[in-house]
């Protein structure tokens, strides 16, 4: 089970980060302090590390060498800043990551899926691509909440695809678990259970479908650096050019 270390000044933001970390399954520890920091580290194994940039003694984008001197974990600042702001100071700390208050389910599980998940992983064997026995038309799992766009989508792939519409992550995880595609289309904002759930399963779960998965998102950069471009087929911004659709989802169905 993963932890998460939590390290800012403010009690209820502590406690509410615990109660988010601890929904989702992951354990916590958490410092108010540089101090308290400096004290627990050596009792503690964090997985990942999140940590406020407005600290009273060190401001937390100065923090690596500390956290690091004990563990080698990935680190996310965390900021009630404005965006640019914390982007700058993030550029000149040696963080992994960034993310605005409020901490929001979707951004931890961001996070988590970039920096930790994927590492437990990565050291284990992927299972090897399969591909759709079915039918003769490569099969692709368009994941998409806005009617409007699932059907622009299902109208660029045509005839040459078999395409299965969900709405939401869990509808979507249930049909990895119950088909094989051949190109999955994930959109990252949804109703429910959210993209970054999708990607979740995946690595634990199905890895050898992330190089089949093309990401389609209106997130802002926040988000976006949470999905790793080389562990995916390809991120579209939205809005794209659905004409050009059919040659991306050629292109990763026939690797």
């Amino acid at each position: 089970m993963p932890t998460v270390l939590i390290v800012d000044d403010n009690s209820t933001f502590r406690m509410q980060a615990t109660r988010l970390c601890e929904r989702e399954g992951f354990t916590t520890a958490s410092a108010g302090s540089v101090s308290e920091l400096a004290t627990i580290l050596p009792n503690i194994n964090p997985d990942l590390v999140l940590v406020d940039i407005e600290l009273p003694q060190i401001p937390g984008h100065r923090l690596g060498a500390l956290i690091r001197s004990r563990h080698q974990v990935p680190i996310v600042l965390v900021s009630a800043l404005a965006e640019e702001r914390v982007r700058k100071l993030f550029e000149a700390s040696d963080a992994d990551g960034w993310i605005c208050k409020p901490l929001t389910r979707e951004k931890l599980l961001g996070a988590m899926t970039r920096f930790v998940l994927k590492q437990s992983t990565s050291s284990g064997e992927q299972a090897p691509r399969l591909s759709s026995a079915e039918t003769s038309l490569p099969k692709v799992l368009v994941v998409e909440d806005e009617p409007v766009i699932a059907a622009r989508i299902e109208f660029a792939l045509g005839t040459s695809y078999s395409a299965t519409i969900v709405g939401d992550g869990e509808a979507a995880i249930h049909r990895l678990l119950d088909e094989t595609y051949d190109c999955v289309l994930l959109d990252l904002t949804l109703a429910h259970l959210s993209g970054f759930d999708v990607l979740r399963h995946m690595i634990v779960r199905q890895p050898e479908l992330l190089k089949s998965t093309v990401i389609m998102t209106a997130a802002n950069d926040e988000s976006l650096q949470f999905i790793d471009p080389k562990s995916v087929a390809g991120i579209l911004r939205k809005p794209f050019d659905f004409a050009a659709l059919g040659r991306i989802v050629t292109n990763v169905v026939s690797k």
